[in-house]
């Protein structure tokens, strides 16, 4: 029975019986439930209902006289408790998925005893708020105007200053109880109050001018689901410049979900524990307690959790006191924070284990986790490079570290990486845990640049928030570029900024705004619906990307002396782009230059897209190159977002560096600032053998296309000498032309002659700009005829360099970090794309190694390779390979090992274990939430699942919709995953059937992916037979 049948099969609960109950509690047996709320009610009746007036008898009137007398006295004296039980009476928020938990909120405080379960859908509930609700709106109509409550954002009559939450969590039953008192400051007179509240149920509500006595009488309150807001009606206005408290009681579930404060489990010593552990951001602090759930509304915060001994309880500030209760409970209560945003506030209760380290500054840095992994040290590296980067941070920005503490949590379950709650960051597992004897260089680079990101947000987004969340990239762009920059700091040799920035991000993110169906970096946000919209790779990649092409312009100490001082204005307050730019222009002007930043930037964050700069040599005049700028699109014939805005009418300031080079020599770059649709410029030493080449180390966020006469000398010099181009613009020039020959700016041999020169290639970077690039090719032609042409074309590009590096010796006794980053790195890629296309003697390679590890039962596999290892021997061998790697992925408890033996095994030919394996990717007891989508994807990529994946997405899309809707990118992720790489007009026309019976959001997901496919049978139908003809003529050479 799925969980809306059940709800439809409890009880009704009416308003009287919540009265009944909290008439029970509290001792009251003078008057059944029903006279109590009319006797306490606003507007009593009691004399017209309860005193008969004989009219005969003058002694009568008298007698009702003195009754209606002693019951008015009797209301008085109520009124205030009415005010705690009206918010009952008036029923929790309609339509959320829980119903009421009677009681909870009112355990005595010696009581261990948890709260009763829910025993009706809040929906039938709330009745008894719908008639007042329906009386308000009445109101507001008749002065034209939208009540409150109804608008998209908070009404700014209010400000929180402070609150004062007191939890108690129930782990035996997952609910909790809570008391909010939130300080209000009043801006504008209002008799309402409106804040978040969503999936809880409203116990009392109490409003008290601050420092007096006397209460502020609550005339009524209500649920108003559309916004998730609870609303509060006063019977006279708060007064302007006057503080008053707010009070409010209630109770929620602890959900086993992936937001607000939900619950998650592990198994130790084969008995399974739980924990619970919250997810704030953006907008579900509304599902924990009341509270102003926007950035803005920044506070103060004193919590305090209420929990069983046998559990510790973590917030954002340390622990200033615990109470001991003699039942078995304990109140921990917490320091109060420094002014922050909700969505960035957090608890835990759990029984994990820590270990801890301390920074120079004094900063005290624990890692918990389970017990076991504790044990086994698996949290050791991160505890240290997160040392280590607060006091590089607090070195760079010049601002120090603003808590006292910094725990990090290690969780098995939760829907992204990582969240960088200030002062208690919470990771998923895979993203912190880390065993050096089994972890690979990449999964030890993944956890860096997790850590690297979140530390960088305890600065960019706790200390410093953005006003709104049409900025969000204002903290995830930053964040995503100092991934580069803190990994650069922790391993110098590795190059990430000036590298591997370059094929993560920059190449990444310019497919996914190189779609018509893009949006721009700074978006509108009206609707709460709109805010998760914004959190996708344009926000935090393209932000990166936009972040570095600004660096670079400015000159690197000018910006980060700039970012110095934006921190230190806008520290523990919240700030905007302008704000941003203002004090960018401010750090040039002190070095003597002058930019309107806000000017040239503007141009790339309120336009989507980017540009293609075109540099055409000019055949009649001597130095002379004309450059043009158009926005970059894969398919010509997409309809643009806004058809008022067609392509044409996009414009950028574009700083270009160019250079001019020969055989042997490059010159240094000059900046060109191209603001025109198309320019001369007048370039010196161009001779008829030299090349252009711009765009200098892809510093800047645009492609460059050449005439083809540039082209073939480009090519002419990477094959003779391909040192003379920098290893950035080696990645380059691959990752444009395999685009540019996507999108139709460019023949399609031009990129395949390209990568002919990496027989030569010894760096890594030009080989993962060529893996990633042939990739999506990969996947438009692998379920065709001639397949295997393209196929034995790479096969041999791939062929000398494999032989010349070999596969990697066993290093389970050696360093997990290797003396040479970039030549494993290298090593990898080539035995991936040899394994991947066929190498025979690869195949050879990976089947022997599967079978020594099944008869020996030692994994002698080299870490580097395992993933590549364990996906071609389970494609390759039988059923028996699937079931051991099946089995390895429950026996063993490394989270680095367990996610690449469960990607494994999506990697089989055999279409019915890819079947169950789909089947079992729901089974949260099997896979974990989080990683049932990647199951999901994997498979979608594999040619042989390819139809499988995309049926079992349609057929399971109520279930995904209702598990992952809410949570950031999961959705987008999983809807991006499955329909990339289909590329027929029957799946395109299957898509489009689908979209229009679908329930449920993802708007822009599936027209995003309407778009991606669309494009992808295009080119099947203008260029996929030109590819294969150059082919096949270029193989008989």
């Amino acid at each position: 029975m799925d969980l809306e049948e059940k709800r439809e099969k409890r009880p009704p609960v009416t308003p009287m019986m919540i009265e009944e109950e909290a008439a029970l509690r509290n001792g009251s047996r003078g008057l059944p439930p029903g006279s109590w709320a009319e006797a306490a009610g606003p507007r009593p009746r009691t004399t017209e209902r309860h005193i008969a007036v004989h009219k005969r008898l003058v002694l009568g009137f008298a007698v009702s006289i003195l009754a209606l007398l002693a019951v008015t006295m009797i209301a008085v004296l109520l009124s205030v408790r009415f005010e705690e039980c009206s918010a009952a009476a008036d029923g929790p928020p309609r339509g959320s998925g829980n119903g009421s938990l009677p009681g909870a909120a009112r355990q005595p405080s010696g009581a261990g005893q948890p709260p009763g379960r829910p025993e009706q859908e809040e929906e039938n509930e709330a009745r008894g708020g719908e008639v007042a609700e329906e009386e308000e709106e009445e109101e507001w109509q008749r002065r034209r105007e939208l009540p409150p409550w109804t608008r998209p954002r908070l009404p700014q009559h209010l400000r929180p200053l402070h609150y004062n939450l007191m939890l108690s969590a129930f782990m035996e039953n997952f609910t909790f109880s809570g008391e909010v008192n939130v300080q209000l400051e009043v801006l504008n007179a209002s008799r309402y109050i409106v804040l978040h509240a969503h999936r809880m149920h409203i116990e009392a509500v109490r409003v008290a001018e601050d420092k007096l006595a006397g209460g502020v009488r609550v005339d009524r309150s209500f649920f108003y689901p559309q916004t998730q807001v609870f609303v509060v009606v006063l019977n006279r206005s708060l007064e302007v410049q006057k503080s008053y408290n707010l009070k409010i009681i209630y109770n929620a579930l602890i959900e086993n979900e992936l937001l607000g404060f939900f619950r998650s489990s592990y198994v130790l010593h084969g008995e399974r524990r739980f924990l619970g552990v919250t997810q704030f951001s953006p907008t579900h602090a509304r599902k924990a307690f009341p509270c102003f759930d926007e950035p803005i509304y920044k506070a103060t915060f004193k919590i305090s959790i209420r929990h069983q001994a046998t559990y510790l309880s973590l917030s954002n500030m340390p622990v200033e006191t615990s109470v001991f209760e003699e039942d078995g409970w304990v109140t921990d209560h917490f320091s109060q924070t420094p002014l922050m945003s909700t969505y960035y506030l957090a608890w835990a209760v759990c029984n994990f284990t820590y270990r801890e380290t301390v920074t120079k500054s004094g900063v005290v840095v624990r890692l918990y986790a389970r017990p076991d992994a504790i044990r086994r040290g698996s949290g050791d590296y991160a505890l240290n490079i997160t040392r280590r980067l607060i006091e590089f941070y607090e070195d760079y920005f010049k601002v120090p570290y603003s808590l006292p503490k910094l725990d990090l949590l290690a969780v098995p379950k939760h829907p992204y990486a990582a969240m960088e709650n200030w002062g208690l960051s919470v990771f998923v597992e895979q993203r912190i845990l880390l065993d050096p004897s089994i972890s690979s260089i990449s999964y030890l680079l993944d956890v860096t640049m997790v850590i690297v990101h979140e530390l960088c947000h305890q600065w960019f987004g706790d200390l410093v928030t953005p006003v709104w969340w049409e900025d969000v990239w204002l903290k995830e762009g930053f964040a995503h570029y100092f991934e580069f920059v803190g990994t650069d700091y922790l391993y110098p040799g590795w190059n990430m900024e000036k590298q591997r920035f370059l094929t993560d991000v920059l190449h990444e993110v310019m497919l996914l705004d190189g779609l018509a169906s893009s949006h721009p970096v700074s978006q509108e946000v009206q609707q709460a619906t709109d805010i998760d919209r914004v959190f996708d790779w344009i926000a935090y990649k393209k932000g990166a990307a936009l972040i570095r092409m600004l660096a670079n312009f400015m000159g690197h100490s000018v910006f980060q002396m700039g970012l110095q001082d934006y921190l230190t204005i806008h520290k523990y307050g919240n700030a905007a782009r302008n704000d941003l730019w203002n004090t960018l222009s401010k750090a040039l002007k002190r070095v003597g230059k002058s930019v309107n930043i806000q000017q040239v930037m503007d141009q790339w964050t309120l336009q989507m897209g980017y540009p293609v700069i075109t540099i055409l040599g000019n055949e009649t005049t001597d130095n002379v190159i004309v450059i043009s700028q158009e926005r970059f699109v894969y398919d010509i014939d997409a309809k643009p977002k806004d058809p008022a805005l067609g392509d044409s009418s996009y414009l950028w300031q574009i700083p270009l560096t160019i250079a001019v080079g020969n055989t042997s020599h490059i010159s240094s770059e000059a900046i060109i600032w191209v603001s025109n649709k198309s320019e001369h410029h007048k370039i010196p030493a161009l001779e008829e053998a030299s090349w252009l080449l711009g765009n200098i180390n892809q510093t800047g966020y645009f492609r460059v296309n050449y005439d083809i006469r540039n082209w073939r000398l480009l090519i002419n010099q990477l094959t003779r000498n391909h040192e003379v181009i920098s290893v950035s613009n080696r990645a380059g020039l691959i990752d444009d032309a395999f685009n540019l020959a996507r999108a139709g700016y460019l023949p399609q041999n031009i990129p395949l002659e390209i990568i002919r020169y990496l027989s030569e290639e010894k760096d890594f970077l030009p080989w993962h700009a060529a893996s990633r690039a042939l990739y999506p090719l990969d996947k438009l032609l692998d379920r065709a005829e001639n397949y295997n042409v393209f196929n034995e074309y790479i096969l041999r590009q791939v062929a000398s360099m494999y032989l010349k590096l070999g596969w990697p010796m066993n290093n389970l006794n050696k360093s997990l970090v290797q003396a040479s980053y970039q030549h494993e790195e290298l090593r990898r890629e080539v035995i991936m794309l040899a394994c991947s296309f066929g190498n025979k003697h690869c195949h050879q390679q990976a089947a022997t190694l599967i079978s020594d590890w099944i008869s020996s039962n030692r994994n002698r596999i080299p870490l580097n390779v395992r993933d590549i290892v364990y996906c071609t021997g389970v494609s390759l061998m039988d059923e028996d390979v699937w079931e051991f790697i099946w089995m390895k992925f429950h026996s063993i408890t490394a989270v680095s090992e367990k996610k690449i033996l469960l990607e494994a095994l999506t990697c089989s030919d055999d279409r019915n274990l890819l079947n169950r394996l789909l089947n079992l990717s729901l089974n949260s007891e099997v896979v974990l939430d989080q990683d049932a989508i990647d199951v999901i994807i994997h498979v979608a990529r594999n040619p042989h699942g390819r139809d499988l994946a995309w049926k079992f997405f349609r057929e399971k899309w109520k279930i995904l919709n209702a598990r992952y809707g809410e949570a950031l990118f999961m959705n987008s992720k999983l809807i991006s995953g499955v329909t990339e790489f289909l590329n027929t007009e029957e799946e395109l026309r299957e898509l489009k059937n689908f979209i229009k019976s679908y329930e449920g959001g993802a708007a822009v997901s599936f027209s995003r992916a309407v778009e991606t496919v669309e494009a992808n049978v295009r080119w099947k139908k203008l260029y996929k037979e030109e590819l294969f003809q150059w082919l096949r003529k270029s193989l008989t050479h």
